[in-house]
């Protein structure tokens, strides 16, 4: 799963249009994508058909500590079609720091949110606010990538110094770093000065620039008035031609960016009704994407794509918690009893 942060404190740049559109070309490409609206304005979903008048809860329900208005982020999320999703915004996000202030994960709260989704979807794409506080520190912390579009203007590049030290500040902070690159948008092709402005978008990002130029087309803007994503508005248009060529920039990227493993997770429990596996690369949670499949010989069976790294885990047989009697790495867990250990791109010691 790639959490992708679409993210620009400057206005006009774009930033939504490619949230909305990058979600819905991805969706075609891969089986499933989230987009995330984080923006309290709520344009992304807007963009999308849906209005926070028409709904009752939102992301901000995943996010909240008040128990009233909790709720899961699979509470909250609406189907757009069959591969794309939409965990809509509300104009209660712009009380949530004040909410969460006193709180010590305030900042990783949405990263701890979408890890509960492990295994649903390929692509999760991050609406941020156009600004740079509260909700975009979240955004950017729950991020693998940081998509930055600029805006092929004379301040084009006003602003992108702040972003990149709000992202010193989490690699200081937390030891997070995603990675970032730039989306050249609104260009125009007719003009000379595009062709100068990119020249400078080129000199400044290097080789973290995407090759795929976002041209101007109004296109692009009448299907955000249509609330609906450019390639179902117009499948020809240049917005269209743009936003497909840039999801498949994108998962190209992801054989250099990432080294995911496959992990197979296998039980065999005949006569287990239903079998789960819960750990920390799902948030410990028994849901539908945490079930496994039972195979006619018995064997129950799950398999997730999961980044290198260290992870406990454990199955839920029935209702009972158990270790995995396939691997014999086990550690005593803060309640006294054992967790299985699995171990991606680590060696052994």
């Amino acid at each position: 799963m790639r959490v992708i942060a679409v993210a620009n404190q400057k206005g006009g740049c774009g930033k939504t249009t490619t949230a909305i559109n990058l979600a819905s070309a991805l969706s075609s490409l891969r089986p499933k994508v989230l987009l995330v609206d984080l923006d309290p304005q709520s344009h992304a979903s807007y963009g999308l058909g849906v209005s926070s008048q028409d709904i009752e809860q939102s992301i901000y329900n995943a996010l909240t500590d008040t128990p009233e208005r909790r709720r899961t982020i699979n509470d909250i999320v609406i189907k757009i079609s069959d591969n794309l999703h939409l965990a809509p915004s509300n104009i209660l996000l712009s009380t949530l720091e004040q909410e969460l202030k006193d709180k010590d994960d305030a900042v990783s709260k949405l990263h701890l949110v979408l890890s509960q989704t492990v295994g649903a979807y390929n692509y999760i794409i991050i609406d941020s606010p156009p600004s740079l506080g509260f909700l975009t520190f979240n955004a950017l912390r729950a991020s693998d990538e940081v998509i930055v579009p600029i805006e092929l203007g004379a301040l084009s590049l006003m602003g992108v110094s702040r972003l990149f030290g709000m992202l010193e500040l989490i690699k200081v902070k937390i030891n997070h770093a995603p990675r970032v690159k730039a989306l050249a948008t609104l260009y125009d092709r007719r003009t000379k000065f595009s062709d100068i402005m990119l020249d400078e978008v080129r000199r400044f990002f290097k080789d973290d620039l995407y090759k795929t130029p976002i041209r101007v087309n109004v296109a692009l803007k009448k299907a955000v008035y249509n609330r609906i994503p450019v390639e179902k508005f117009d499948g020809k248009s240049p917005g269209a031609e743009d936003y497909r060529s840039l999801a498949l920039e994108v998962a190209k990227d992801e054989s250099a960016f990432y080294n995911y493993a496959e992990a197979d997770f296998t039980v065999n429990a005949p006569q287990a009704k239903e079998v789960y596996i819960v750990g920390e690369f799902n948030g410990w949670r028994m849901d539908d994407n945490s079930r496994l499949s039972r195979r006619e010989d018995g064997r129950w069976m799950k398999r997730f794509s999961l980044m290198p790294g260290r992870y406990r885990y454990k199955f839920v047989v029935d209702g009972q918690w158990l270790l995995d009697s396939n691997n014999s790495n086990k550690e005593v867990n803060p309640f006294g009893s054992f967790d299985s250990i699995l171990k991606i791109g680590e060696k052994e010691t």
